[in-house]
């Protein structure tokens, strides 16, 4: 009876172990997935925040209308009157874009915010936009660009642009 309690209290401390072992790695990886869940979070809701503010709207907008030349895109940004304008250029650009040439033809541009101007529930953008055609001299212009926070999102209501010398 005596070499068999040893016995017993042994195998009972290792089940104890393996269990409080066991326990741990639970409790490890379940802490991982906690810190992997609020990291997503935080990511999503970060890129999410700055896509839907005013400034964010209208850098997509830009980078889509602008830079990449693309209404389509564009749209998803816009509504009432610039969503409007939007539809009809795509209308009036249909032909051109069958060809397939436009892509060697599309100019540099880039942009710069300028200043913003809050207007009630709207937001005025200024932007100055450098277009640098091939072989030519560069065209400067100012954009200006309204968005409207619409329920919880932001949209570009309306857009204009002025020729601006050097």
């Amino acid at each position: 009876m005596r070499g068999q309690y040893p016995q017993t209290i042994l195998q009972e401390l290792e089940s104890r172990w393996a269990k409080r072992n066991t326990l741990h790695e639970i409790k490890v990886s379940y802490m991982r997935g906690e810190v992997l869940v609020a990291l997503c979070i935080a990511i999503a809701t970060l890129g999410c925040s700055r896509s839907n503010s005013a400034q964010g709207v209208a850098d997509q907008f830009m980078q889509a209308y602008y830079v990449q030349i693309d209404q389509a895109q564009a749209l998803e940004y816009s509504h009432g009157l610039a969503r409007e304008r939007l539809r009809q250029e795509l209308q009036q650009v249909a032909p051109l874009r069958r060809g397939g040439s436009l892509e060697q033809a599309r100019p540099k541009a880039s942009y710069t915010l300028a200043r913003t101007q809050p207007e009630g529930r709207q937001m005025l953008l200024v932007y100055d936009l450098t277009i640098t055609p091939p072989q030519v001299k560069p065209i400067l212009k100012k954009i200006l660009i309204i968005a409207e926070q619409l329920g919880e999102q932001w949209k570009v209501i309306n857009f204009a642009e002025t020729d601006t010398t050097p």
